[in-house]
């Protein structure tokens, strides 16, 4: 007992681990708990989350302009990083057999070497094709230090045309599409417009666009006043273009169907209609632009709603807005491995109109979609409250590096600064966020993006350190005010020292330590939930976590995504379904992002992430990751990994406090299961606390999945005349979820008292003052 009193005073793990217990019991005994004002984490920052990829499908579809692929009908821009394994003087060969670009792509493109012994030599590919046995080849210009072997080297080109890229084109009788490049519609910063070309006796073309595409499925409903709009022009011939809107589905009728007269000059064009679905149909949305003996122009496509909130000034839909301002995240992470790890800096920065696609996957040599920019990014952080994380690509410059600095925080004389204020915000936006994280690529050690990764721990920090210091110089007096993050893998802790010493001038070391990789257990409630409850104290008492914070050596540590990551195992797809979007699932992830706050001081840690409805794993099923929406449209449905955040956000502020918990605290040994987790003493009650001021909050979670739990609290300012506020997180056990309907909810509750009842696999929440 002398022992598990002194623990007691070392917080809430401490003086959990006392207990004997080895199974569940009844809950007959009372858990006291008393917030202290003993600070562990001074200046926490609430959780946040990952704004995930935009698409046309399913929950991805953040953006008003429905018609978001490629409305500027921009060409592509490409950017990739080779390794060579076999060199010339002026030749770098790399034998990954999964880059498979054709020969001549890279041809003409700019390349430097970021790492190695030519490191900094830039120059042209003259000539680049695949090798037999897989890999590529690049001749490169003459100038610099011969090539050696193990150079890191990124190539880049620009490839103009293809206007259609991202649309569903058709042509007849010999139409056809071009890209425009010399007549665009004044004051619009494009580089190109598209070109119809169907003058001719009996040709045609009809170009598409859908949204709202799975099948048998719908995430957006169409209701209120919308507006599609364009930029045109007549070139010869009939000057009529047909424009429809229309869904897909039985009965439907077109929302729009209307020829437009066009004139032989640019011409903006906004045809509004009335959209009324009330009962979610389903089928894709279709928009078409049809020519028949004519040729013309177009540009600049948009389709919005017109009566949104008119409070909401950013480019994201009102229903995002809503279910991040809900959340309150303290951090929202911009990280776009579809389109936006193969951009440049410049393009990143550009208008929506004039940006480009970017692609830089290793197995394919096209990209269909622009990249949300980060000027939109910074727009939606500052309207939500967000601190801005964002990833940029591996590749970029120096001189990248310094205009990007400049746009955060220099004034507008300065390159970046004045690409800011022309884009109508001339403060400098380090002034709208106490810091602005930003890092350099996303998880560059993962072969899944191979043409953006370098695997190479020490080559990745020297880069990382290069681009650092560029990024330090231009931001001047407010480099301090730049979290400078390296990535690491957090099943590979061994590899974040050689990371670190390479980069001395990172500032965080960012980790994902992810639950559930594997299910092959199932057959109860015990063997499917039990290891998934458990996994997150083995973590950090003993794990990758706890081996990670060790490898840190005093830099800060982050988590850049967490959720389960169910993609490996024998999980049936009804096993999966009951797993993973499960209000167990949302308990053990929430209280794993605050343990690791407790445990290891991790401040800034993101859900991964808030759309996408599934994912398919290779054995064919698919597992409702990595969206913590199901939603966010016809029925606003968030699924238990996101409430069980936002309401713990209700009370994650100021600093940390300690908990000093005596009394009844149960434990019990988690036998071997998923995941390979094993614990003695898995713990089945948690406390957290928080103050600033005279305001206090408390989190306490119920992991075990078999009894309520009564613990008496004890805090500063608790008492009958405090009127505390009291939320919990419900459900009706650790399987349910929001998919199909609504049985996990975040719920007031009036707290008189001081004692209080945990369900089995529940969350409450308490906020007070003094």
């Amino acid at each position: 007992m002398e022992l598990c009193a002194a623990l007691g005073l070392m917080g809430a793990v401490a003086a959990l681990a006392c207990s004997g217990q080895t199974v569940p019991g009844p809950a007959s005994g009372v858990t006291n708990l008393r917030v202290t004002s003993q600070v562990i984490l001074p200046g926490v920052t609430r959780l946040g989350i990952n704004l995930g990829e935009q698409n046309y499908y399913d929950s991805g579809q953040m953006l008003k302009n429905l018609l978001n692929r490629n409305p500027g009908f921009e060409g592509m821009t490409n950017r990739s990083i080779l390794h060579c394994k076999q060199v010339g003087a002026d030749l770098c060969i790399d034998r990954r057999p999964g880059l498979l670009w054709p020969a001549g792509f890279w041809d003409g493109g700019h390349f430097e070497v970021l790492d190695g012994v030519a490191v900094g030599r830039q120059g042209t590919v003259f000539e680049s094709g695949p090798q037999s046995g897989g890999g590529q080849s690049l001749s490169l210009d003459g100038k610099g230090r011969p090539i050696a072997q193990g150079d890191w080297i990124a190539v880049s080109k620009e490839f103009p045309g293809d206007p259609v890229a991202g649309w569903w084109p058709k042509v007849e009788g010999g139409a056809r599409f071009e890209a425009e490049r010399k007549d665009l519609p004044p004051g619009l910063p494009g580089h190109q417009a598209l070109r119809i070309e169907a003058a001719g006796r009996g040709e045609s073309a009809e170009l598409k666009s859908y949204f709202d595409s799975t099948e048998g499925m719908t995430f957006l409903r169409l209701r209120g006043w919308f507006r599609l709009s364009f930029r045109a022009k007549a070139l010869a011939g009939f000057r009529m273009l047909h424009v429809r809107v229309l869904r897909i589905a039985p009965g439907a009728r077109p929302f729009l169907d209307q020829d437009v007269f066009l004139k032989p000059a640019w011409g903006e064009f906004q045809l509004d209609f009335a959209a009324g679905e009330n009962a979610s149909p389903t089928g894709p949305v279709e928009v078409s632009f049809t020519a028949a003996g004519g040729s013309l122009l177009m540009d600049d496509v948009d389709l919005e709603l017109t009566g949104g909130d008119p409070a909401n000034h950013t480019v994201f839909r009102d229903e995002v807005v809503k279910t991040l301002k809900e959340l309150h995240p303290g951090v929202l992470r911009m990280m776009e491995s579809h389109c936006g790890l193969g951009s440049s800096i410049d393009n990143l920065l550009a208008p929506a109109a004039a940006r480009q696609r970017a692609g830089f996957l290793g197995w394919s040599n096209t990209m269909e979609d622009i990249p949300v920019g980060i000027p939109e990014f910074l727009e939606l952080c500052q309207e939500v409250g967000a601190e801005p994380w964002i990833v940029v690509p591996t590749a970029m410059s120096k001189a990248e590096a310094r205009t990007l600095a400049e746009y955060l925080t220099g004034a507008p004389s300065t390159s970046g600064g004045g690409l800011r204020t022309a884009a109508g915000h001339p403060a400098p936006w380090i002034e709208s966020f106490r810091t602005i994280h930003i890092e350099l690529g996303n998880e560059t050690w993962n072969g899944i993006y191979l043409g953006e990764s370098m695997d190479s721990a020490a080559a990745y920090g020297r880069r990382a350190n290069v681009v650092f210091a560029a990024l330090r110089a231009a931001a001047g007096a407010e480099a301090g005010r730049l979290d400078l993050a390296v990535g690491a893998q957090a099943a590979a802790p061994g590899r974040n020292g050689e990371i670190l010493a390479a980069a001395p001038l990172a500032n965080t070391l960012a980790i994902a330590p992810y639950l559930m990789h594997s299910v092959t257990g199932w057959a109860t409630d015990d063997e499917l939930y039990g290891p998934l409850m458990a996994e997150a104290e083995q973590m950090s008492r003993d794990g990758v976590v706890a081996a990670s914070a060790a490898s840190a050596g005093g830099r800060q540590l982050a988590v850049y995504e967490v959720n389960l990551h169910t993609t490996e195992g024998t999980a049936t797809q009804a096993v999966l379904d009951r797993l993973t979007p499960s209000a167990a699932a949302g308990v053990a992830v929430a209280g794993h992002m605050l343990r690791m706050m407790r445990e290891h001081g991790i401040r800034d840690q993101m859900l991964f992430s808030l759309p996408q409805y599934q994912f398919k794993r290779p054995d064919g099923t698919f597992v409702r990751l990595w969206g913590s929406v199901v939603d966010m449209g016809p029925t606003g449905r968030k699924r238990p990994q996101l409430l069980a955040e936002g309401l713990v956000n209700r009370v994650v502020r100021g600093n940390m406090v300690r908990v000093e918990v005596t009394g009844d605290n149960p434990t019990h040994d988690q036998p071997a299961g998923n995941d390979g987790v094993r614990l003695s003493g898995d713990h089945e009650l948690d406390a957290y606390a928080f103050q600033e001021g005279k305001w206090h909050g408390l989190a306490i979670f119920n992991y075990g999945l078999h009894h309520s739990r009564l613990v008496r609290l004890e805090a500063p300012g608790l008492g009958p005349s405090s009127k505390p506020n009291l939320w919990r997180l419900k459900s009706s056990g650790p399987q349910a979820g929001n998919e199909a309907e609504t049985q996990v909810t975040v719920e007031p509750e009036k707290f008189v008292g001081r004692e209080l009842s945990l369900a089995p696999c529940s969350i409450a929440v308490l906020e007070w003052s003094e």
